[in-house]
């Protein structure tokens, strides 16, 4: 491959390495934003200090509080695109590249299937959050790009690390 030709294995580590960090940041905020928020430890009554009425609605400090089954669904399916991709998996799944012929027999039908789901699932959580406000907007886009390019970019990096030996 020419990406084992131009690149030194320190690079491709080092690059392989980042990528791989950096998508599992968005994806832990992403699972962090899914924990219940705890309640404060006293309640402070404000409403004495304040200049305007009790009843006064100020949508300031108040966030979009309602979940999104499918934000939910999508952080998932993301989270399992991304865990494929991990370094130390058997490659003998399919999952290595994108398959390239079609296969003929069942099996081999649902391992396609599957490599094209996980690939899929990425572009349409970017896709769908971009478009639609919820409250795991901004790590299904993060994670969801990142994992684009991650798939993308994997197999020549890893090429370049295997040249070496």
């Amino acid at each position: 491959m020419l990406a084992a030709l131009l690149l030194d294995h320190r690079l491709a580590f080092l690059f392989l390495a980042a990528l791989h960090l950096g998508t599992a940041v968005p994806l832990a905020f992403g699972w962090v934003r899914l924990l219940p928020e705890e309640a404060p430890p006293f309640q402070i009554d404000r409403a004495s200090t304040r200049r305007w009425s009790i009843y006064a609605h100020s949508s300031e400090g108040e966030e979009d509080t309602r979940r999104d089954p499918l934000a939910m669904v999508l952080l998932i399916c993301v989270t399992a695109s991304y865990a494929v991709q991990l370094p130390g998996l058997s490659r003998s799944l399919a999952f290595g590249s994108i398959p390239t012929v079609i296969p003929q027999d069942p099996s081999e039908w649902a391992r396609f299937a599957l490599t094209w789901f996980l690939v899929a699932v990425p572009g349409f959580s970017a896709a769908y959050s971009l478009l639609r406000t919820n409250f795991l907007r901004v790590p299904l886009i993060a994670a969801g790009v990142l994992i684009l390019v991650l798939w993308l970019v994997s197999a020549p990096l890893r090429a370049a690390l295997e040249a070496v030996s």
